[in-house]
C-alpha cells in the first residue's frame, strides 16, 4: 500500500500540524485560518473526539457522534449527514488547535460543552430543515 504524504508524516513523525481547508467543522475551525494538530489514536476514539480519517482519496476531519463495536458515526459540526467509518480508516485524533497562535484548551471547560453541545442540537437542527422542507413542499403544492 502506498501511503498519502500526510499518512506518511503521521507514521513518520507521529504528529501532523496543517492549516484547515473547509467548514465542514465550522465554527469551530475556520477555513484556512486555524492550525491544527492531528496525532495517531492509541486506543479506540470516545464520543466527542474529532477523528482524521480517509474517505476514498480524500481526508476529513470530523466528531465522533457514536461509537459503535468496530465503526464510527462521524459528523462534522457544520455538517447534517453523519458518515460511518471504520476503525481502519480512522488516521488520528484532533489533539490541538490554535487560533491565531493561541491555543484552543481541548481538556477545558468551555470546549468540552461546545463539543457536547454542538452533538446535542444537531438532531434538533436536523428536524428543523426536514420540518422546513416539507412546508416549502406544502407550501409550492397549493
Amino acid at each position: 500500500m502506498i501511503l498519502s504524504d500526510i499518512e506518511k508524516i503521521i507514521a513518520d513523525e507521529g504528529v501532523f500540524v496543517s492549516t484547515t481547508s473547509g467548514v465542514s467543522m465550522y465554527p469551530l475551525l475556520r477555513d484556512r485560518k486555524d492550525t491544527i494538530v492531528v496525532t495517531p489514536s492509541t486506543e479506540r476514539l470516545k464520543k466527542y473526539d474529532v477523528a482524521l480519517f480517509r474517505r476514498g482519496d480524500s481526508y476529513v476531519l470530523h466528531r465522533v457522534i457514536e461509537v459503535l463495536p468496530d465503526s464510527y458515526v462521524i459528523r462534522g459540526d457544520n455538517c447534517i449527514m453523519p458518515d460511518h467509518v471504520k476503525d481502519a480508516d480512522i488516521l488520528g485524533r484532533l489533539t490541538g488547535i490554535y487560533r491565531s497562535e493561541k491555543e484552543i484548551d481541548m481538556l477545558g471547560r468551555g470546549y468540552r460543552l461546545y463539543s457536547r453541545l454542538i452533538v446535542f442540537i444537531s438532531p434538533l437542527v436536523r428536524l428543523k430543515l426536514r420540518l422546513k422542507s416539507v412546508f416549502n413542499h406544502i407550501k409550492h403544492k397549493k
